[in-house]
């Protein structure tokens, strides 16, 4: 059985009114944009606050951004894992440190282009790996199809590794059906817009 997160982000728009009611998550998945790592800007980090004091479930920050030690000391009380993209142009090795001096768990992001080939020498260091089914900074994109073989090659180095595999951006009940070698499935639309919602989640995780 899959674990299930719904996708939230960092916006001063954010109503936490509109998700007190999904009680059945395993995760809450909150994303952080700077507008230079992505083309979109989502920097209100009260959210965190907000979900904290909202919910029991535990919380990821995903730092779609440029210098992810900029942001983690003003999350982590908030949070229980934080997730940074392998492709920022920060030594990896010292963000991993950053985050463990927090007791946090973490997790590494690979956009679609980067290879599964490029993050194995983290991996022992790693909680989880997060890989895009789209390309980030929006919601409702199309999922992109070779994510599914890219997870079922990750997959593979579950026995050598501890980590767990979290997939992220145009997750839908028609596609969480291939993701099989999944371990969290991050969806933002297809919760959020659906007429229960917690019947969604239940599906996702079902599938």
């Amino acid at each position: 059985m899959k674990k299930v997160a719904v996708a939230l982000h960092a916006t001063d728009e954010f109503d936490i009114n509109s998700v007190v009611h999904l009680k059945t998550l395993d995760y809450i998945h909150v994303d952080v944009m700077d507008g230079i790592f992505v083309n979109n800007t989502m920097l209100n980090l009260e959210v965190f606050k907000q979900l904290s004091n909202a919910f029991t479930i535990p919380i990821i920050a995903h730092l779609m951004v440029t210098n992810p030690q900029q942001y983690i000391e003003k999350i982590y009380e908030y949070t229980t894992a934080i997730f940074f993209h392998y492709e920022v142009e920060m030594d990896k090795s010292s963000i991993i440190r950053a985050i463990r001096k927090f007791d946090r768990k973490i997790g590494m992001v690979l956009n679609p282009p980067t290879p599964i080939s490029e993050i194995i020498p983290f991996l022992k260091e790693l909680d989880f790996v997060l890989v895009m089914g789209v390309h980030p900074g929006w919601s409702g994109q199309t999922f992109i199809p070779n994510t599914i073989s890219k997870v079922k090659e990750l997959a593979t180095y579950k026995d050598q590794y501890s980590f767990e595999i979290d997939v992220d951006g145009g997750v839908n009940l028609e596609n969480a059906r291939k993701l099989i070698y999944a371990d969290i499935l991050s969806s933002s639309s297809t919760i959020l817009k659906a007429t229960n919602p917690n019947e969604v989640i239940n599906s996702l995780r079902n599938t």
